[in-house]
C-alpha cells in the first residue's frame, strides 16, 4: 500500500483528524494527507521534526533515555510524533476533542505498515 494511502486511511479512521505526514530526518515530505492545506501540514512536519530532535537530545543527556513517542498538546490541535527507524518520523494532528488512544492505536497501525512499505 503507497504511503499516501495509509496516511489517508489513518487520518480517515482518526475521530478529528487534521492531518499526517512522513518525514525524512531534515524535515522534507515523504508522503501526506491534508484535508486543508498541504503546505501547512509540511511546515508543521519540518518544524515538529526540528522539536523531536532537541527533546531526544535533552532526554538522551539528561537520562539516558530516547523517547518512543511524544504528544504536544494546545488549544488548537494535538499532535503526535513517532519515528520510523533511524531517520524517519510520522506526525498526526488531531483536534483537541479527539481521542488520544484512538489516535495512538491508528498511528501504530500506520508506523507498521509504512515500515512494511519500506
Amino acid at each position: 500500500m503507497p504511503f499516501e494511502q495509509i496516511l489517508k486511511k489513518m487520518t480517515r479512521q482518526v475521530d478529528g483528524a487534521i492531518g499526517a505526514i512522513f518525514v525524512d530526518r531534515e524535515g522534507e515530505a515523504i508522503a501526506y494527507d491534508a484535508g486543508r492545506s498541504g503546505e501547512e501540514i509540511k511546515l508543521m512536519g519540518a518544524s515538529y521534526g526540528i522539536v523531536w530532535f532537541e527533546i531526544e537530545a535533552l532526554m538522551g543527556r539528561t537520562a539516558g533515555l530516547r523517547p518512543t513517542e511524544i504528544v504536544i498538546s494546545s488549544e488548537r490541535g494535538i499532535c503526535l510524533m513517532k519515528p520510523l527507524q533511524k531517520d524517519y518520523f510520522l506526525f498526526l494532528v488531531f483536534n483537541p476533542a479527539g481521542n488520544l488512544g484512538q489516535a495512538r492505536r491508528w498511528m501504530r497501525w500506520a508506523v507498521e505498515e509504512i515500515q512494511r512499505e519500506m
